[in-house]
């Protein structure tokens, strides 16, 4: 299939490979970070094949409202990221990301308030600071890695993040300029400036990320006058399957046309993921066939009964 990748090559000679889909007549960007490839990503014939594997293609890339640029982020520990940082205290994918989305906007005349990042787990790191850096319209997280050092001792991400340091030790303050990149950003703001719009998505039960890290960064959002929107669910883990194709586009709609999000609106039918509208349906269908069956025994009881009277 061909997915119309493009590529940009830094002065050092890296590629970096990108898609971009324009739509006419559209001013709205939406950038989506591809987050850790996963098991089959990290084989070698994959990562050969692909060049870099871009999540929610099929989901965002046909969508007629917006244009859309995927990025993803293939150097790192085991070629498979680097939370859109570098290696080893040299921040070159970032210089090369803010090289790439600020061409596509300069190209396209799209300006930062037209302009909506959106990512999971490290792809959320990602969608967090550049829509920070950026100043966008809005950011969507679903279950986001955001301080580098608690992901490396709770998330199982300890060599990943230690590759980005440069000292090789991921749980040392000295550097929280690696691991800390938004909390940083967030402690510059100028005040004077509206925050990006925020829609996260996480579940209590994801370890090391929704306790640790998404509560505080909703408080520390709403303290700098930020406006969020947090969709929590009680269980679904890290990746939750949740935060379903309707929800994403309808997050992005809202931010799109200035309306509020309302995020209990996502815990209906229609928002679903497809494996809990089967279970629930099946169960409504056992549910309506037992119902059936006693209405059938009532009314069999009620046969008996006026034909015992007639004799």
């Amino acid at each position: 299939m061909n997915l119309d990748i493009s590529k940009y090559t830094d002065e050092q000679g890296r590629d970096f490979f990108y898609i971009f889909r324009k739509k006419p007549g559209v001013r709205t960007l939406v950038i989506h970070f591809t987050a850790f490839f996963g098991d089959w990503g990290d084989r070698k014939e994959y990562k050969e094949n692909y060049q870099g594997y871009f999540h929610r293609l099929k989901m965002l890339g046909d969508q007629r409202e917006f244009n859309s640029l995927f990025l993803c982020d293939q150097f790192g520990f085991t070629k498979n990221g680097t939370y859109y940082t570098g290696e080893h205290g040299d921040f070159f994918v970032e210089r090369a990301m803010l090289k790439m989305i600020q061409s596509i906007l300069n190209e396209n005349g799209i300006s930062n308030q037209d302009l909506i990042t959106i990512g999971s787990s490290m792809g959320a790191t990602a969608a967090l600071k550049f829509g920070l850096i950026f100043n966008a319209k809005g950011i969507v997280c679903i279950s986001p890695h955001i301080d580098l050092d608690i992901c490396a001792e709770k998330q199982g991400r300890y060599k990943h993040v230690a590759f980005i340091c440069p000292d090789g030790d991921p749980m040392s303050e000295n550097n929280f300029k690696y691991t800390r990149q938004v909390a940083r950003l967030l402690n510059e703001w100028n005040r004077a400036k509206n925050l990006p719009i925020l829609f996260i998505h996480s579940c209590e039960d994801d370890y090391g990320v929704h306790a640790e890290q998404v509560i505080p960064i909703v408080d520390r959002w709403k303290s700098l006058g930020g406006n969020v929107y947090a969709d929590f669910r009680p269980t679904g883990g890290h990746g939750s399957d949740y935060c379903t194709k309707p929800v994403i586009l309808d997050v992005i709609q809202k931010m799109i046309k200035k309306r509020e999000i309302r995020p209990k609106e996502y815990l209906s039918y229609k928002y679903l993921p497809e494996v809990e509208k089967n279970y629930r349906n099946k169960m409504l269908f056992l549910l309506r066939s037992v119902l059936s069956k006693l209405r059938l025994l009532s009314l069999v009881r009620k046969i008996r009964s006026r034909f015992r009277d007639w004799n």
